[in-house]
């Protein structure tokens, strides 16, 4: 029988009613908020954390620490062989931003299908034409989208998508871990090049890992049928930057959506700034007045289930890094 949380750090910028609420639910915990400056120090007694990145040297001298909470899904910086060496539970938030994000993603292709990109260039020019977008509109009726990453959000993405009438598939590191409601056929990673063949629309929602390290290349984007569109609300390390630019000026990609870069911040002078049919969001797809509420909901089931002895939700596996 494990120990069960008696002191837990939190090192998030929520609202304080949350920590209250959690005061109230979980009497016997010690919950504390500290900032970034002090987390470290603060670990030192602590049985859990909720933070946002915490430095590994911290980590390894926090002797009772027994549970890390990520308050968000990405974990790559958490992954350090401190932990790997440690019995210390890794959760995440994957799935709090599911909602926003598949909506974020659909305002993208609801853009490009109707040729929003120029609308607003005309709009700063004031010009009033419009026949520029004769050749540029679209229906998302009946066109094909693939989903690189089915987890939360790409199942999200992927059920708002065939209400507008697309079909989707859905690509993942194992097939053979069943197929969502959501999606029409499921393939695994080793299919890749072949499914990005058929697909008008590419969904990018993987997370940085070794095996995810610029897997969108020009290898990939050669793939892809001509002015296919592309959407990255995943990791910008996913993707090679100039094999993307190479596609979307060779015309080989039409129009990409992209809420996230390498690197981050995109500086002044990358190529992406100028490229007209180019939408960046600046990492904002994440962005929700929900998300509070869905982190410590989570953290909530979680600390229920830890101090019952049973196994954690959004358990992040090292090995795999997510």
């Amino acid at each position: 029988m494990r120990e069960p949380i008696r002191v837990f750090v939190i090192c998030l910028p929520s609202p304080e009613e949350h920590i209250n609420n959690l005061r109230t639910a979980f009497p016997e915990v010690e919950f504390r908020t500290v900032e970034n400056d002090d987390l470290p120090a603060s670990l030192v007694t602590a049985d859990a954390v909720a933070a946002w990145r915490i430095p590994e040297e911290a980590i390894a001298a926090a002797s009772n620490l027994k549970w890390i909470h990520r308050g968000a899904a990405g974990v790559e910086d958490l992954i350090t062989p401190t932990l790997r060496d440690s019995d210390i539970i890794l959760t995440n938030s994957s799935g709090v931003h599911a909602t926003n994000i598949a909506e974020h993603v659909l305002a993208m292709m609801l853009s490009f299908a109707r040729g929003f990109p120029s609308l607003f260039r005309m709009q700063q020019d004031r010009v009033w034409d419009g026949s520029r977008l004769d050749t540029q509109v679209f229906e998302l009726t009946g066109q094909t989208v693939v989903l690189v990453g089915v987890g939360e959000i790409g199942q999200a993405v992927a059920g708002r998508a065939r209400a507008l009438g697309m079909s989707t598939i859905g690509v993942r590191r194992r097939s053979d871990q069943g197929r969502p409601d959501a999606i029409d056929m499921m393939v695994g990673i080793e299919r890749l090049s072949e499914v990005l063949a058929s697909a008008d629309h590419v969904v990018n929602s993987l997370p940085f890992t070794e095996g995810t390290q610029s897997l969108f290349d020009a290898t990939a984007f050669d793939a892809m049928k001509m002015g296919a569109h592309f959407y990255n609300v995943g990791r910008g390390r996913t993707v090679d930057t100039d094999a993307l630019v190479a596609a979307i000026r060779t015309g080989k990609i039409a129009g990409a959506g992209l809420d996230v870069t390498d690197p981050e911040p995109l500086p002044r002078d990358s190529k992406l700034w100028d490229l007209p049919n180019v939408i960046l969001t600046a990492h904002t797809a994440g962005r929700t007045p929900h998300m509070w509420d869905r982190v410590f909901s989570l953290i909530e089931t979680n600390l229920e289930r830890y101090q019952r002895g049973d196994d954690l939700v959004n358990v992040v596996d090292v090995d795999s890094g997510y």
